[in-house]
């Protein structure tokens, strides 16, 4: 049976991801024209590639004839990549997206001592969501020397070991010369993903939405809102009747919206079905004004008979990062934070701390969430919003 499955890219600034997304699946992740102009990722940048296994070498590759030994292949996997945003101001972009993931690749460059401080903050995401596949690509060690890669090699083990990933593979790599790619795809292949859960209803998370529509259209030629993300659970197929729960504020009467999946289509092409480990974008009945420029992002699909909670209040059990030392105290009542749960983020204000966990009022935001929910918590430090721990929605 062919397997699907996310891969999320991550790491700091500048070193290499969407110059390695290129090199995996011969295309890039840009694709918005601001993302062009400036040179980085802003909004969650998709890619993908195929997967081949080799009857006689066993080996992976990318290609129907093996890579290494020329045998025949079979298809293995489907891999869509997510090239998340490594700017510190982005980060809460990036847990939008990473709890879709099954593995991920740090990108780590040699020319910088290491960790830079958006490494260790998605490092710091990667154990908070129990990500535990995990692979690390030395990029730019052309431009440090033998000397200097070396060092940096030795730091990245280091810190690895620290975040409880001492078996983790550190490839160096040479993306615009395809140097060690074929080694970074053997990793993928061994990513170990049996113990997913791919059954229970279905619950989408929705990381971006468009209207497909061009200018002019007439009417009856009108195609409805198309919803982009992943599934966390169960199945979605084409003919599907399903509710749309968005963010939204408070007093608003949008609440939810029963629609119908018309189409599915993946990276790949049409698909009848999806399951977890696919990135997808549905089209659906759903008007077209309404989902233009990622206005629906944070919203949850579901079945009409497992809506979600809506609220701009919850109460959590909070865990902080253990030994994480740039806070001046612990949260404090009043304090405000920012939570990331599922691909919605919202600020709340601290009501009331306790034992039990603490409560949370999202002002003038209502959001979708189950019982049970992971929530990211991120702290201001000097006008940032700085990744502080997780919790779960009680």
């Amino acid at each position: 049976m062919v397997e699907d499955i996310i891969v999320d890219l991550v790491g700091n600034f500048a070193d290499g991801k969407t110059t390695l997304v290129k090199a995996l699946t011969n295309e890039s992740a840009l694709r918005h024209s601001e993302e062009k102009k400036r040179g980085i990722t802003i909004r969650l940048g998709y890619a993908h590639f195929k997967l081949f296994k080799c009857n006689s070498c066993g080996k992976f590759s990318r290609f129907e004839r093996c890579e290494f030994c020329g045998g025949s292949t079979e298809l293995f996997r489907r891999v869509s990549i997510i090239d998340s945003p490594g700017h510190r101001m982005l980060m809460t972009t990036m847990l939008s997206g990473i709890g879709l993931a099954d593995g991920a690749i740090m990108v780590i460059s040699a020319i910088n001592p290491c960790p830079q401080p958006q490494t260790e903050e998605h490092m710091e995401a990667i154990n908070l969501l129990g990500i535990k596949n995990l692979v690390v690509a030395q990029t730019k060690v052309d431009l440090a020397g033998e000397s200097k890669a070396k060092e940096n090699y030795n730091q990245i083990r280091a810190f690895l070991e620290k975040n409880g990933f001492s078996n983790t593979n550190i490839i160096p790599t040479f993306a615009n010369q395809n140097i060690n790619i074929q080694e970074i795809i053997q990793e993928i292949g061994k990513f170990d993903i049996s113990n997913r859960d791919v059954s229970g209803k279905p619950k989408m998370q929705v990381i971006r939405s468009f209207d497909v529509n061009k200018p002019g259209t007439r009417i009856e030629d009108l195609k409805g809102g198309v919803l982009g993300g992943g599934l966390v659970s169960g199945r979605l197929s084409v003919g599907d009747e399903v509710v749309l729960t968005p963010n939204v504020s408070a007093g608003s009467k949008f609440k939810s919206i029963r629609t119908k999946i018309m189409y599915i289509q993946s990276e790949f092409g049409e698909e009848k079905s999806a399951t977890r480990g696919l990135s997808i974008g549905v089209l659906t009945k759903l008007d077209p004004s309404i989902v233009r420029r990622d206005a629906l992002v944070g919203s949850l699909i579901t079945d009409a008979d497992n809506l979600p909670i809506l609220d701009n209040k919850l109460r959590m059990t909070y865990d902080p990062i253990p030994g994480k030392t740039i806070f001046d105290k612990p949260l404090q009542k009043g304090e405000s934070i920012l939570i990331n749960v599922l691909s919605s983020r919202a600020i709340g204000i601290i009501q009331d701390i306790s034992k039990g966990g603490i409560s949370l009022v999202l002002g003038e935001v209502s959001i979708p969430f189950f019982t049970g929910d992971k929530v990211i918590v991120s702290r201001k430090v000097k006008n940032a919003w700085t990744l502080a721990g997780s919790g779960i929605i009680l």
